[in-house]
């Protein structure tokens, strides 16, 4: 049996594990958010639900912390990936994704606010 390989990691930042009540807004219009599943400075995942709404591609994304101040406002990003995952109920139509992003361009603030949040979440 040949050894696989495992996959060249690209990423320059480890991706740290979020703890509950983290969330990205990954489409505006209709108005969808997810839970952050890991994050660093270069990027974040996040699990949502599509209910098989097709959605838009957005070029931006609001981080914030439920039942806090904490919200980080229009973050440049790419979408690296996006897939279902197979922690669906029995006999639900309901769809859960998990999308990948790679934030883009940052403001100074934002830098600011996401070195906050990896720090102290």
């Amino acid at each position: 049996m040949k050894n696989a390989e495992r996959p060249v990691e690209k990423r320059r930042h480890h991706r740290l594990q979020t703890i509950d009540g983290i969330y990205a807004i990954i489409n505006y219009k209709p108005t969808i958010f997810g839970q952050i599943i890991n994050i660093s400075k270069d990027g974040m995942a996040v699990r949502y639900s599509s209910n098989g709404r097709q959605l838009n591609v957005p070029s931006e994304s609001d981080v914030f912390i439920i039942d806090s101040n904490f919200y980080i406002e229009k973050i440049q990003i790419k979408i690296v990936s996006d897939f279902e995952i197979g922690d669906k109920l029995p006999f639900s139509s309901q769809k859960n994704r998990q999308r990948c992003f790679q934030f883009r361009q940052m403001k100074s603030s934002q830098h600011f606010q996401l070195d906050y949040l990896l720090q102290n979440y």
